[in-house]
């Protein structure tokens, strides 16, 4: 569980780096922003890519159960009150989103995946579409569409207090050196959430129920900002960032499995 659990961070990690590195090449007129999925496609593409792309779907399962543990299990603590509850909520979906990718991955090395959508593998698609599609479902959606901003509200004061310090086993030094990765990769994300919150909260004038708002369609909409070049490359740098962070919990972070912190080997 312990080295599943590193394993999902840095296959997190990874997805993020490829997604980062795109953006930054869109920002500079080279590429097209691509979300989550067209990351885990552009990895399929590279030597290897098969085998690279099993690694990385096994991690994101792995972290996709992690998530779950921490929901039900409430492994990090966070209590039972509203804002506990609030915080295992959002774990939850972090595992759904993650479970959903990790059977993509098993798509694309099917074959039987493929296909673009606006949003697919973000936390907007496919709830989206399919209640954009019912008579009551567009009041439920523009509801849940609180969920990603929560998420990216979270995201933004989690980096800025840096609240995932407690959760790192690092001394004092080498956190001062992880922390600037650390705090705006979590921050650029929190952005990212909240930008797809809001396009989501009007996707019925914006998007049909075939093309919910995700990942590349934030992107896209910040590049289309006054200085959205500019705007562009700075969350792409973020999302860089993030992937960072991603490999700095890949290393550091404080497993728990239930009353047991495992930092560090068990002894024999």
């Amino acid at each position: 569980m312990k080295w599943g659990t590193r394993g999902g961070y840095a296959a997190r990690g990874v997805v993020y780096l490829v997604v980062g590195i795109l953006a930054v090449l869109a920002a500079i007129g080279s590429t097209q922003a691509e979300n989550t999925r067209g990351a885990l496609r552009e990895i399929l593409t590279q030597p290897l890519g098969g085998v690279l792309l099993g690694v990385v779907g096994i991690g994101l399962a792995a972290f996709g159960l992690w998530r779950f543990a921490q929901s039900f299990g409430d492994l990090d603590d966070h209590g039972s009150d509203p804002k506990g509850l609030l915080l295992r909520f959002f774990l939850f979906c972090s595992g759904v989103i993650h479970m959903g990718l990790a059977a993509f991955v098993v798509s694309l090395l099917f074959a039987i995946g493929g296909g673009g959508g606006g949003g697919s593998g973000d936390p907007t698609s496919g709830w989206l579409t399919w209640l954009f599609g019912q008579a009551w479902g567009r009041w439920v959606a523009l509801a849940l569409c609180l969920v990603p901003v929560g998420i990216g509200l979270a995201h933004l004061y989690k980096g800025w207090s840096a609240g995932y310090e407690k959760y790192l086993d690092l001394d004092r030094d080498k956190m001062k050196m992880v922390k600037p990765v650390c705090s705006l990769g979590l921050m650029a994300r929190g952005v990212i959430f909240i930008v797809i919150g809001v396009l989501a909260f009007y996707a019925g004038g914006i998007y049909d129920a075939s093309s919910a708002p995700g990942l590349e369609d934030a992107l896209s909409y910040i590049q289309g900002l006054p200085f959205g070049t500019v705007l562009l490359l700075l969350v792409a740098l973020g999302l860089v960032a993030f992937a960072g962070y991603c490999f700095v919990e890949a290393a550091f972070r404080r497993i728990r499995m239930g009353s047991v912190t495992v930092s560090d080997p068990m002894p024999q």
